[in-house]
C-alpha cells in the first residue's frame, strides 16, 4: 500500500471516529432515562421508526405496511397521555413544562395526532396512493406541531 493511500485511509478513520463522538446514536439520547420517562421516550422512538417505515412503504406502494404501522401510531395516540403523569419531567426528558401547564392543549394535540393516524389507516384501506400521501402529510404535520409547542429541541 502506498504511503499516500495509507495516510488517506488513516485520515478517514480518524474523521469517522471523531464524527462518531460528536453525534451519538439516538439510543444514547435515552441514557439515564428511567421509569415512565424512559418508557415514553421508547414509545416516541418506536413511533418515529413507524413513521419512517410508512414513508418508505408509500414510495413502494405497500399498503399493508402503511396499515400496520398506522395501527401502531393509533395505538400510541390512544395511550400517550398516560405516559405524562405529573412530576415526570426529569432529565433526560425532552418534554416542556407547557405539557402540564397547558394540559388541555396537549390533549388536543394528541387528539389531532389520533385523528390524523386514523385518517391514514382509512386512506390505506382505500388503497388510493394520493389519499395515503395526503393523510401521511397531515399526520406528520400533527407530530411537528405538537413537537414545536411541547418538546425541547
Amino acid at each position: 500500500m502506498s504511503k499516500l493511500r495509507l495516510k488517506t485511509t488513516a485520515l478517514c478513520a480518524i474523521v469517522a471516529f471523531a464524527l462518531s463522538l460528536s453525534s451519538p446514536p439516538a439510543a444514547l439520547a435515552h441514557k439515564g432515562a428511567m421509569g415512565i420517562v424512559k418508557e415514553r421516550m421508547d414509545k416516541f422512538e418506536a413511533s418515529e421508526k413507524a413513521t419512517k417505515r410508512i414513508k418508505q412503504a408509500l414510495s413502494r406502494g405497500d399498503t399493508a405496511v402503511v396499515t400496520a404501522e398506522a395501527e401502531l401510531l393509533v395505538s400510541w395516540a390512544r395511550e400517550m397521555d398516560n405516559y405524562f403523569p405529573e412530576n415526570s419531567n426529569q432529565t433526560p426528558s425532552e418534554a416542556r413544562d407547557e405539557i402540564w401547564l397547558q394540559w388541555d392543549d396537549f390533549i388536543g394535540a394528541i387528539q389531532s395526532f389520533n385523528n390524523a393516524s386514523n385518517a391514514l389507516m382509512d386512506a390505506a384501506a382505500s388503497e388510493d396512493p394520493r389519499a395515503m400521501r395526503g393523510a401521511f402529510k397531515e399526520m406528520t404535520k400533527s407530530c411537528k406541531s405538537c413537537h414545536q409547542q411541547f418538546r425541547e429541541d
